[in-house]
């Protein structure tokens, strides 16, 4: 993947991102539920993690240009200008005795006027590691920016599935916040008809308020996960966004933990990013051997010159000479010199290979948490779905009993309470199966 298709999919997020946006924008207009799919597009085209990593693959598609041109001659032109003074000689031996003047310069003025070429035909293979490393860069960057992209969408995932669960707390709590009120009216009659104590209003009514606070601390929960949400997304971070429902994610695995930890490593990022970096390791050894090859340039130049100091004394003329020549050098001592940084070069080497199993360990842990939490959130949901059947049942039986004067008031409040913790463990369940089955997803490459 190089950075021109990165750069097109980027484009092609935007424009897929553009509805939404405009529609966001529409004041008095309706907004659709904003998808997941959707959320990913705004953030592949807005998110600035994402821009900054897209720059800089830019960034070093240009600069392999760079390193290309490196082949060409270089031309370069020149001009001078100086005013002369006189000449004045010493003997040798005397000091500054007794000076002679020994011409006056034709004119006071002397000006220089040249083009000058070079060209490197032979550098060892400098030129060509250059481009070389620089390609790898390239690629590198591509490969960040495939993991930023990645790790920004898992984000977007965990946002947005924060902020459904946070919205069906906040409607359960209405619900059970309504459920106490009409309970507290009820036990206010039978207070006033001498049938309850008052210790069972002020239980009540202190039930009433603590839900009235846990509605207000979702509520803030909610404020703080739409603006991150909305953060990520580059979007205004007060915008109320209307989400769609998330398919719920399959109820069984389709591969085993070997067969995701093969597609791991064949489509991971983080893996890719790894190996190009041992590539670059690899470039930066050979680089050091340039050194110990010999270099040919050729050189060409013409200049114009005033006065013609080539013969003395100076003429009042001006003169045209030209030149062209090869140069070759061989650094003689680059090969006693060099032998510590190629040493140097090559235990970068062996680094970056325990890094690449290390990362590959890494891989292993992530893709196998993600697959072990995944199915134990499967199991979760399972009993989560019991409880609550079984908590509707019991706070019915207390409910009931309470209201015959047959049990207390705090079993009946345990029993709401447990009702509505039942449910809040299914949706949270339901969030966690979701979360760490796109996180599976992102662990094998496929996110």
């Amino acid at each position: 993947m190089n950075s021109r298709r990165w750069l097109r999919l980027g484009a092609a997020a935007f424009l897929l991102a553009v509805p939404y946006l405009v529609a966001a924008q529409m004041a008095g207009n309706t907004v659709e539920p904003l998808t997941l799919e959707q959320a990913w597009a705004l953030a592949t085209a807005r998110n600035k993690e994402v821009q900054m990593q897209r720059q800089q693959v830019a960034q070093s598609a240009e600069l392999v240009k760079d390193r290309q041109n490196e082949r060409l001659p270089r031309v370069t032109t020149s001009g001078s200008y100086a005013y002369l003074g006189g000449l004045t000689a010493f003997e040798p031996y005397a000091g500054l005795q007794n000076p002679e003047r020994l011409a006056v310069p034709p004119s006071p003025h002397a000006y220089r006027l040249g083009v000058a070429a070079d060209w490197e035909v032979y550098t060892g293979g400098r030129i060509d590691n250059q481009i070389a490393t620089q390609a790898v860069n390239e690629v590198l960057e591509t490969e960040h920016l495939a993991l930023t992209a990645s790790e920004v969408r898992l984000r977007v995932v965990t946002a947005y599935l924060d902020v459904q669960r946070n919205r069906e707390y906040q409607a359960l709590t209405v619900n059970n916040v309504k459920e106490s009120e009409q309970r507290l009216k009820q036990i206010q009659a039978l207070y006033k008809n001498g049938v309850v104590l008052r210790s069972d209003l002020l239980r009540a009514e202190l039930q009433l308020s603590r839900q009235q606070l846990l509605l207000t601390e979702i509520g803030n929960t909610l404020t703080l996960t739409n603006q991150r949400l909305n953060l990520l997304l580059g979007t205004p971070e007060d915008q109320v966004n209307q989400l769609a429902p998330v398919s719920p994610p399959v109820a069984v695995l389709d591969n085993s933990y070997a067969d995701y930890l093969n597609q791991a490593q064949a489509k991971a990022p983080e893996l890719r990013v790894a190996r190009q970096q041992t590539r670059l390791s690899e470039l930066r050894l050979e680089a050091t051997k340039v050194s110990k090859r010999p270099q040919v340039g050729l050189f060409t130049g013409y200049a114009y010159t005033y006065p013609n100091r080539l013969v003395f004394p100076n003429v009042s003329q001006i003169y045209g000479v030209g030149e062209v020549g090869v140069r070759v050098s061989y650094n003689i001592t680059a090969r006693w010199l060099d032998r510590h940084a190629e040493k140097a070069a090559e235990i970068g080497i062996e680094h970056q290979r325990i890094g690449q199993e290390k990362v590959l360990d890494d891989k292993r842990q992530e893709v196998k948490t993600a697959y072990v939490r995944y199915q134990e959130t499967l199991e979760r949901i399972r009993i989560a779905e019991q409880s609550i059947g079984q908590a509707t049942e019991n706070y019915r039986i207390v409910n009931s009993t309470y209201f015959n004067q047959l049990a207390l008031l705090t079993d009946l409040l345990d029993a709401d309470n447990q009702l509505l913790q039942a449910r809040f463990d299914l949706v949270t369940a339901q969030t966690q199966a979701a979360t760490h089955y796109y996180q599976l997803q992102k662990a094998i490459g496929l996110l």
